[in-house]
């Protein structure tokens, strides 16, 4: 099962906010609720619907104390296949990250877990049977130092583990150690050097071979009133163990660089660009894949991320754009996004997630876009929408899916409120067999504390 290696390190990470003396803050909302699916096995040609009966558990936490700070948000779903066409499953997705003074202005403890639900084969369609559990969990010392007058250092060690519930190369253990030189140019803006060493070792070594990852790169941050950079330039290597079979060293260039700027109060804009040597995991364990409703740090539900659950690194083209806007009658974000993923060989991605063992570089186009309306003091209402076009380059295919969410909810009590959902997902593809449309009717009451 998924969590025999998450529970570990998730009740770790509680334990220690809790035995803190600080107050920890503790919101969630438990609920029951019951979907019919129209396709659920995502068929072309042979549709079998079914309904799914769900209880959920979702919560935030947050501890803000002088010692100990840690923010936390999950979602927990046991899913009921009433027809019987699939087998009953437990879900759950977790973003937890906490950071403990140990020696306070000297050393840090730092822990990290990311629990989401991803494919097992990226060509195969998003049904209960191509999904899986997998967890990336970091934790590891930061050690402050003086370097001089003006310059500040840091030391920093991390031992990361990932596992996947079917992917077996997915899973490995890494160890990354890190040395930072830190400059406050001014009260506002930092320049800083980095070098970074990262061992990756796989469990299946023999499918997966081992490789070391090393980056040098200068970062510079700077904070205004109403904008917030943060640019990163260097290089980064990768070099195989064992001259592997198959396996290219590959080196090039680091530039990633995030922009969020306060257009007021009520709205925000981001742009986050990266070209830079990366991985599932890695990829995992910087971006969260918890989907929050508008206005709300609770998940409102589950959802598969897109990540390819595959041992090879990859060369990453990214931009991400987005808008978000809150108001007290009305929300709204829009997020579109460009995504071009360079493997390499074939060779270096037969595994489970690419059966065919063919090239898997891909590109992705896409934008999601939510939007609520207070209709009353007591009733809301909003969609949810998001489309793509993925294209795998060295398999001529080409997908196209849209994704539509209409929800209306209404707050019956202080805790007790009631929530539909009527979902559209249309997914068009020039492969043989893979497209296929589906519609999804929920509804669900919720206590919330």
């Amino acid at each position: 099962m998924a969590f025999r290696t998450s529970h570990a390190w998730t009740l770790c990470l509680f334990s220690m906010v809790c035995s803190s003396a600080q107050c920890v803050q503790i919101e969630y909302v438990a609920g029951m609720g019951v979907e019919h699916n129209d396709n659920i096995n995502l068929s072309e040609t042979a549709a079998v619907g079914d309904t799914i009966l769900k209880p959920t558990l979702a919560f935030t936490l947050n501890q803000g104390g002088s010692t100990v700070q840690a923010t936390a948000n999950g979602i927990f779903e046991y899913r009921d296949f009433l027809q019987g066409h699939f087998g009953d499953d437990f879900l759950g997705q977790l973003d937890g990250r906490m950071n403990w003074a140990a020696i306070p202005g000297r050393l840090n403890i730092g822990i990290e877990d990311y629990l989401g639900v991803q494919p097992i084969n990226q060509l195969a369609p998003d049904t209960p049977g191509n999904q899986q559990q997998t967890n990336v969990f970091a934790i590891g010392p930061t050690l402050n130092f003086r370097l001089g007058p003006t310059v500040r250092g840091q030391a920093e060690l991390r031992y990361i583990n990932s596992y996947a519930e079917e992917t077996d190369q997915f899973n490995s253990d890494r160890v990354s150690g890190a040395l930072r030189a830190l400059k406050d140019l001014s009260a506002n803006s930092t320049l800083s050097a980095n070098l970074i060493d990262e061992q990756i070792r796989f469990r299946e070594s023999n499918i997966s071979p081992n490789y070391s990852r090393y980056s040098a790169f200068g970062r510079y941050t700077r904070n205004w009133s109403r904008f917030d950079l943060t640019t990163d330039f260097g290089y980064s290597w990768i070099s195989y163990s064992g001259n592997a079979p198959g396996a290219l060293d590959r080196n090039d260039a680091l530039a990633r660089g995030t922009l969020d700027w306060h257009l007021s109060d009520r709205s925000t804009l981001t742009l986050d660009v990266a070209h830079q040597l990366s991985d599932a995991a890695s990829r995992l364990l910087t971006g969260s894949t918890i989907g929050v409703e508008t206005g709300n740090p609770i998940p409102a539900q589950i959802t598969t991320g897109g990540a390819t659950t595959t041992s090879a690194p990859y060369l990453e083209n990214r931009i991400d754009f987005g808008y978000a806007y809150r108001g007290p009658r009305a929300s709204f974000t829009l997020a579109p996004y460009f995504r071009k993923l360079d493997y390499g060989a074939a060779s270096d991605t037969a595994d489970i997630a690419n059966p065919s063992g063919q090239s898997i570089n891909q590109t992705a186009r896409g934008a999601a876009i939510t939007a609520s309306w207070l209709l009353r003091p007591l009733l809301s209402m909003g969609v949810i929408a998001n489309g793509e076009n993925l294209r795998y380059d060295g398999l001529a295919r080409e997908d196209k899916t849209w994704n539509v969410q209409v929800f209306i909810r209404q707050q019956l009590t202080r805790h007790w409120s009631w929530r539909t959902d009527l979902t559209r997902y249309d997914r068009n593809s020039n492969a043989l067999g893979q497209s296929a449309n589906q519609n999804i009717v929920s509804v669900q009451i919720t206590y919330a504390r």
